[in-house]
């Protein structure tokens, strides 16, 4: 049996959770338009005939920042590479180099372990799709080079034969119905906040943090959740409930809705607005 850790490296939005959910094939990292909304390390776990791999979708990296959160996530993006058997090296062919992917490759260039070159967005119209020679012509000492969409899955079973042939013999590190070592309660904070994110997109900042207050199954079967959405300003606060609290409630429905269809059960959710300009100390 083959057991490894496979890391996705890469800026931020290059679309590394969207890479991970489809090579698990469901929803374990939460995804968005905005950049730098991956905070957690989440490892999402495959299951084959031939053993498992353990992927590791980590933040991108935060240059230029110094608050607590960013400093943490480098952190640990430095110390994941570590015990992994290859790095995935992400890259979105519809933005130009910068100083963070110059940042990322030259820290890729240092590791001993195998690296895979991968553009992502495949998809996306030829026009939109601008820099691919520059990213072909990319070279991190890499083992191989793919080119794929993470949407649609295109050559996402070749990856994993390959990822398989670069893992070692050994047992299963996870049993075999788990598919990510993220808790049940943090699921659901990082679902609401995937919604906050999708429905605010530019508006809002990186730098929110949903934290579960409370979760209780009742006799007939459903379940009620309250959580707590926590930014940094009255504005933003003001930002997320919106006019009359449309904005929160279209929030909470599309968590609500997505809930209920994984769960198959009905789901009452109570979201409440917080502001701590500190809240960062009280999370991290």
């Amino acid at each position: 049996m083959k057991s490894g850790f496979v890391m996705l490296a890469g800026r931020s939005n290059v679309g590394k959770s969207t890479l991970l959910n489809a090579l698990i094939g469901t929803k374990v990292s939460i995804v968005s338009p905005k950049p730098q909304t991956t905070r957690h390390p989440i490892r999402g776990i495959l299951h084959d005939a031939r053993g498992q791999l353990v992927f590791v979708d980590t933040p991108g990296v935060f240059l230029g920042r110094k608050d607590r959160v960013s400093t943490t996530l480098n952190e640990f993006v430095h110390e994941t590479l570590d015990g992994v058997d290859a790095v995935i090296y992400v890259m979105d062919p519809s933005r130009d180099i910068g100083a963070e992917e110059l940042y990322i490759q030259n820290l890729l260039r240092q590791i001993k372990v195998p690296v895979i070159a991968l553009i992502n967005k495949m998809d996306l119209p030829e026009s939109e799709r601008s820099f691919t020679e520059t990213y072909r012509a990319v070279d991190v000492g890499q083992s191989q080079n793919f080119e794929l969409s993470a949407i649609n899955r295109k050559n996402l079973n070749r990856l994993i034969d390959v990822l398989f042939t670069l893992s070692q013999n050994g047992d299963a590190h996870y049993p075999d119905l788990q598919l990510t070592d993220i808790g049940h309660n943090q699921w659901l904070e990082e679902l609401i906040r995937e919604k906050i994110f999708l429905n605010l997109n530019e508006e809002l900042p990186y730098s929110i943090k949903v934290s579960l207050d409370e979760l209780e199954t009742r006799p007939d079967g459903s379940r009620y959740i309250a959580a707590s959405i926590w930014t940094t300003d009255e504005r933003y606060k003001r930002m997320i409930i919106g006019a009359k609290a449309q904005m929160l409630k279209k929030i909470g429905a599309a968590a609500r809705n997505e809930l209920e269809h994984v769960t198959g059960t009905k789901i009452f959710l109570e979201l409440t607005v917080k502001v701590d300009p500190k809240w960062q100390e009280r999370f991290v």
